[in-house]
């Protein structure tokens, strides 16, 4: 049974040790990049967008529901597909690339969610149409480890304040995001750090089931000990807007903006753009 003491140990073990939580996040944005993404790439471009084409006249009458807050009915929803045809090759891709990979249960969290080695990975996947932001994702408190500052009968985080960026209220308080995911797990008398990525894809829409992707943006959002806590990173320049939440959603349950340019600048690494040159899938600093 895990104790606030156990825990407190192992989690001052990675306060004390901050470049060592950057330099496991650098370690495993590399190899998701170069060793998962980029070799899956073009079967995922391929299950997206071409092979899905060619399978529309099966389910052109019975369409997914419209999505979203306020959606204009444009285009046809596109997540499910796109989180099951990225998600399944990138699975399939993690679980040669890691003979100890294991999936332990958690009830929320990424999408994909996986342990090996040292760290518990939180993978979600983003899709981004025409109509969408690609500088940003928006992000729900469980989708962004805390700084587990606080334990009853489990951790706690603490809650950061997100400001008005625009017109008379720009500055002041806007509402408190909470992040959910703890910085570390402990399973079987082992730590875990937790890891938080983001696998955005990119798409037009040039008709009725079209969907061409256009590229992918991995992205790596600071574990909690150096977001909220050690570095702050939390308190990079526009790094955190409000997300699109109306004023009727639980304080608790809203959701983030993180962008991506910002991102960018705590560490070049943290926000890589994958695209298709001549045939070739690169990648290229964001």
């Amino acid at each position: 049974m895990i104790t606030e003491q156990i825990y407190f140990a192992e989690r001052d073990k990675f306060a004390k040790n901050l470049p060592l939580i950057e330099k496991i996040e650098e370690n495993y944005s590399d190899i998701l990049l170069n060793d998962i993404l980029l070799p899956s790439a073009e079967n995922i471009y391929k299950d997206f967008s071409e092979r899905a084409l060619k399978l529309v006249p099966f389910w052109k009458n019975y369409p997914p529901e419209q999505r979203g807050r306020q959606p204009i009915g444009n285009s046809t929803p596109w997540l499910e597909l796109g989180e099951k045809t990225i998600g399944s090759n990138i699975i399939a891709k993690l679980s040669s690339r890691f003979n100890d990979i294991i999936f332990p249960g958690l009830p929320t969290g990424g999408d994909i969610r996986f342990a090996t080695d040292n760290v518990y990975v939180h993978l979600d996947i983003k899709l981004t149409g025409p109509n969408d932001n690609p500088n940003e994702v928006v992000v729900p408190p469980n989708q962004v480890s805390g700084d587990g500052k606080f334990w009853k009968d489990g951790i706690l985080n603490s809650s950061f304040p997100i400001l008005y960026q625009s017109g008379q209220k720009a500055g002041s308080h806007n509402y408190n995001f909470q992040p959910k995911l703890p910085p570390l797990y402990i399973l079987d008398g082992k730590p875990f750090l937790c890891l938080t990525f983001f696998l955005d894809a990119i798409y037009n829409v040039t008709g009725f089931g079209d969907h061409p992707l256009k590229h992918f943006e991995l992205s790596c959002v600071p574990n909690g000990l150096i977001m909220f806590d050690g570095h702050n990173h939390s308190m990079t320049k526009g790094l955190f807007i409000a997300g699109k939440d109306d004023n009727t959603k639980e304080e608790g349950t809203k959701r983030v903006r993180v962008r991506l340019t910002p991102l960018a600048s705590i560490n070049k690494w943290r926000s890589v753009i994958v695209y298709n040159e001549n045939g070739t899938w690169k990648s290229k600093q964001r």
